[in-house]
């Protein structure tokens, strides 16, 4: 990158004299000379050289001598032409010389890429053992709650099956629904877990919480929400639209067909001519039961008890949004003084116990509600493992911050 510099301040360099020569090119004309351009290159570089020495040039065109006087005007015409280039030309020497750098050192990029790419997996397989190493046994356990929960629920969705005329069936379907969901999210929490994104996986934790809190609501009420919660997918597909409608002329898109905008737009009428127009606001499904026409997801947390979780959940938005929050405090970093662009083996505590804690709530709300002698079997043991992890995540928490100030009292880094 330091060859687009050189050759800038080559080109500014150069600028002297090349507009004294367009000077000399305007004197000898006027003197009726028709100079070549190695004549004036030739006289510019002498008088630029401070010599002091008579200018001698051989040529069989031109003979006898010649008188060149520069007066203060032609001195202030160059200067005047040396500031006009480095406010208005610049700018555009810049552009064209970037533009042609821009594409041989791209070029150069892409040649040695594949070595560089090389070296980059590498690194990423010893950074994932050395995680493993330290958090292995936490994370394992959160892999084998997870598969628990999951085998749980494809059994409590068996059953559901075969219960088809099940006077719940609504209610049971959309909580299953959610379950499954939780034990996706919960998968990608892993997943950002296993390869050094505490942050990540703290933003994930915030949808697992969302859906657990939205799971104890609907149980707690029954099938009357639960049918509401399936309607308001009218209102949630209206919005999308209007939003879409708003923008896709800029963005180049094509606009929804006519006939499935007016379908959408029927469905949303008919949603708030049954349930009222408070039903269109973002949790207007639970207003009716939480007897507050606009309910906050803060209300639907205390409403299913887990106002608890408030503080985490807040941590979680700071690593959704572009807040300042989320510019100083990253759970990578052991103690916050610092940058964090990529990878890092700190901050797994937090997010690795909250997705067990929640999970395991979430599996317990949908599977135990009406249990059998197995499902009372799978919900002791999946409470039993979910105790073990957080213990297990504060042991590698602790180990790793006695290794990194020991490795800081040497001067050195953390591996």
């Amino acid at each position: 990158m330091h060859i687009l510099q050189q050759t800038l301040d080559e080109a500014v360099a150069n600028l002297p004299q090349i507009l004294l020569e367009k000077t000399i090119f305007k004197k000898l004309t006027e003197q009726g000379i028709k100079p070549t351009k190695r004549l004036c290159t030739s006289l510019a570089k002498h008088i630029l050289s401070h010599s002091g020495e008579p200018f001698r040039y051989k040529s069989k065109k031109l003979s006898g001598s010649v008188s060149l006087t520069f007066t203060e005007a032609d001195g202030d015409e160059i200067a005047k032409a040396f500031d006009d280039f480095l406010k208005n030309k610049l700018s555009g020497v810049v552009t064209s010389v970037a533009h042609k750098m821009s594409g041989l050192i791209l070029k150069d990029l892409k040649a040695r890429w594949p070595e560089e790419s090389a070296l980059q997996k590498a690194d990423l397989v010893g950074f994932r053992e050395r995680l493993e190493e330290r958090w292995g046994k936490p994370l394992e356990q959160t892999r084998m709650l997870l598969t628990m929960c999951r085998e749980w629920c494809q059994q409590a969705h068996e059953r559901e099956i075969s219960r088809r005329k099940h006077k719940k069936k609504q209610l049971r379907e959309i909580l299953i629904r959610l379950l499954v969901r939780g034990c996706q999210v919960t998968d990608e929490i892993i997943c950002l877990l296993e390869n050094g994104f505490a942050d990540g996986a703290m933003a994930r934790w915030r949808t697992l919480h969302e859906i657990a809190v939205v799971a104890a609501v609907i149980s707690r009420h029954g099938e009357s929400i639960a049918e509401r919660y399936v309607a308001h997918q009218a209102v949630e597909s209206k919005r999308a639209m209007d939003k879409y409608l708003g923008c896709y002329k800029e963005l180049g898109y094509r606009p929804l067909p006519a006939r499935e905008q007016e379908k959408i737009r029927k469905n949303y009428d008919r949603a708030l001519a049954k349930y009222g127009r408070d039903f269109k606001g973002d949790y207007g499904w639970a207003g009716l039961h939480l007897k507050n026409p606009r309910p906050s997801f803060a209300a639907l947390e205390k409403e299913a008890g887990r106002a608890e979780m408030r503080a985490f959940y807040q941590m979680g938005n700071d690593n959704i949004h572009a807040g300042i929050k989320s510019m100083y405090v990253r759970l990578g970093l052991l103690d916050y003084d610092g940058l964090l662009s990529g990878r890092s083996n700190g901050g797994l505590t937090d997010p690795g116990q909250n997705a067990a804690h929640t999970l395991t709530q979430l599996a317990a709300l949908v599977c135990l509600s009406n249990p059998t002698v197995d499902d009372l079997v799978a919900g002791d043991m999946i409470r039993a493992l979910r105790d073990e992890i957080p213990n297990s995540f504060w042991r590698a928490d602790k180990q790793l911050r006695k290794d990194d100030e020991s490795f800081r009292q040497n001067g050195l880094g953390l591996p």
